[in-house]
This record gives structure tokens, sequence and C-alpha cells, in this order.
């Protein structure tokens, strides 16, 4: 029986949305679905079920089994990903990347980046990859629970935290995909940055999200300036470039750049504001204060701080110099209430 926050989720990658997405479209409260995938909520009233499956535009079969899994307790997940599909834009090398890591005989690799940056859509690509074309089962570990692992098969086992490590010696055919924020740091762990699309995938995928919300819509030569513009504000982060399209409703690219140099984080969702202080909040406090520092435009900063930084996604190469993202400077330097330190890092956000 699949738990229905992991249920939900698998559904709304599949169709290519974000949270506020969803919400928008079932008409539920972003904290809502939050919460269910987190687990924090494990059993929705029958409407919540009803309208989610609306949003998602769920058919029959899928509609009743999201039933099922609201109304039952949740027990061991073992789960089919999504089949690979288009939705996922500019990670072809990344994907590739990760699939000859497992050919080489990986067994734990940690995908880590800033909140937002697209990990559990690749690495729910790459499972789908090694389970329609190779067969391997794919089992799904959202909370603490031990999952069902077969022996006779090869078998991968994607999760947002780091499971019991005396799982890969008890059981020699698995493997584990961990979608982290930062590294374990533990023995055998193979670390994965997963970098911001680069401009033109970050143009497409762009694009592609504003034909949502005005189907006529395309890149032009009156619109590409300001198209990368966009792209470049954002920091190529997917979740960002999606949330963003939908205010192309009420603006012009031109318009929604301007407001974007104001504060990148203005027309984005409180969602990501959040995790991005999340992403934040894994810093110790001299990583914490190498961050205030490149954001105020400092200089100089020790290498092996500056690589604890760029594990994290949080700052990126330009050119001999580390530079700190667009959305991760705002973040930072906006002022925040509850515990923070200097620059307004916040220290504690919420799942």
């Amino acid at each position: 029986m699949r738990e229905f926050g992991e249920l939900l989720r698998t559904h709304r990658i599949r169709a290519g949305l974000t949270q506020q997405q969803l919400a928008d479209f079932a008409m539920v409260s972003v904290r809502a679905i939050r919460d269910l995938e987190c687990g924090r909520t494990r059993s929705p009233r029958a409407e919540t079920v009803r309208l989610l499956a609306d949003g998602l535009r769920l058919d029959d079969d899928s509609r009743a089994n999201l039933r099922e899994a609201g109304g039952r307790p949740a027990g061991p997940v073992s789960v089919a990903p999504p089949a690979p599909s288009s939705a996922i834009v500019g990670r072809e090398a990344e994907q590739a990347a990760l699939l000859d890591l497992f050919a080489d005989g990986g067994r734990l690799v940690t995908i880590t980046g800033v909140s937002g940056v697209g990990k559990t859509r690749l690495a729910l690509e790459v499972v789908g990859a090694l389970h329609f074309r190779l067969g391997w089962s794919v089992a799904w570990l959202p909370s603490s629970r031990t999952p069902q692992i077969d022996d006779g098969q090869d078998t991968v086992l994607v999760t947002d935290h780091l499971p019991d490590t005396a799982l890969l010696d008890r059981h020699p055919r698995l493997r584990v995909i961990v979608t982290s924020l930062a590294p374990a740091g533990i023995v055998g762990e193979h670390v994965f940055p997963l970098a911001p699309l680069a401009d033109e995938a970050a143009v497409r995928l762009l694009v592609m999200n504003v034909r949502r919300v005005r189907p006529g819509f395309r890149q032009e030569a009156g619109n590409s300036a300001a198209l990368m513009g966009l792209v470049r504000e954002l920091d190529g982060l997917p979740s960002a470039l999606e949330f963003a399209a939908g205010w192309f409703m009420v603006y012009s690219p031109q318009h929604l750049l301007e407001r974007l140099r104001t504060n990148p984080l203005d027309p984005t969702s409180a969602h990501l504001r959040d995790s991005l202080r999340l992403s934040l909040s894994t810093l110790d406090e001299e990583e914490r204060a190498a961050l205030t520092r490149m954001a105020g435009r400092g200089e100089g900063q020790d290498d092996h701080v500056t690589r604890a930084l760029s594990v994290r996604g949080l700052v990126r190469r330009a050119g001999r110099r580390y530079e700190v993202l667009n959305l991760v400077r705002a973040a930072v330097l906006e002022p925040v209430s509850g515990p923070h330190s200097a620059g307004g890092v916040a220290l504690t956000w919420p799942c």
C-alpha cells in the first residue's frame, strides 16, 4: 500500500507541476500539499483528495488509488516511478552521468543542490530509466521506515534523507539515491552536485510553462532578450521559472524582468522563499558568515568554505571566482523574523 504523500508527490511530478501550481489548479493551499507530501498529514479529508485528483487530472484508476492511500495506514513503500517524459528539460548530461555511476558500481549517490534546482525530478528520471530499461525494482523512502528490498533483483532506493547505511551491507544488489541539500559525509558516498539549468535550457523550460497559462506564447525576436534576462535573474532554477511563468498572465516579459531586478524573490512563491532559507540553515557559523560576505560582494573566501557552498548550490563559478546566486543573495539579505544570524540568514525553517 503506497503512502498518500509519496503517491501525491509522484503524481504531481509526473504531471510536471510545482506544489504552487497544483495548489492553484486544485484550490488547495500550498501548506496543505506540503504537509501531505512531508507526511505531517496522513489522512486527508475526502473533499481534499477529490480536489487534488481534479487538479492532477487523474484517471479513474489513479483516483481510486489516491482515495485508498488516503484512507488507510501507511506501510512500506515500493513504487514504480513515473515513465520518463519530456517534462524534464536540459538534464540529459546529468541523467547520463548518473546512469554511468551506477553502471560503474556506484551504490550510494547523494544529489545535492539548492532548493528548487530539480534534485527529486532528476532522481525520478534516473530511476525511471533504470526501471523501464533494465527492469530494476524501485523503492521510495520518504520517511524513516524500513523499505521492502527483494534480494533477488537489482533495486534502487530513492530517499530525501540518509537511510540506515547497513542496508547496503545487508542487500548487495541495492543502490541508493539521496536527494539532499548537503552531503552526508559518510564513507562510500558519491556526491553529485546539481547546478542550475544553462541559459538556453532555462529559457525552454520557462516558455514551456508560460504556454500553460498563455497557450499562444512563443519566443521571438521581440522578447528573447527579456526571456534571457528573466532566466538569469532567476538563476536557472526550475521551480522559480515554473512559478514565475504564472505572472505572464498579467506582465509582459519586459515588465516582469523589471520587477525581478528590483527584488528577485518578489514574484516567487512563499514556499520557494522558505525553501531557500532551509538551504541556508544547513550551513555552520563559518559558512554562514562567508556566504553573507559574498552576498555583499565580498571577496577572498577560503577554498574549503567555498567548496561547501558550491556543493550546496548556493554559489556558482563565474570565471575565476565564485558568485552567490541572485535568489540566494536576496534570501540572505532579506530581513527575517525568528532565529537568524548576521545578514538575515535564518537558522530554522519548516519542512
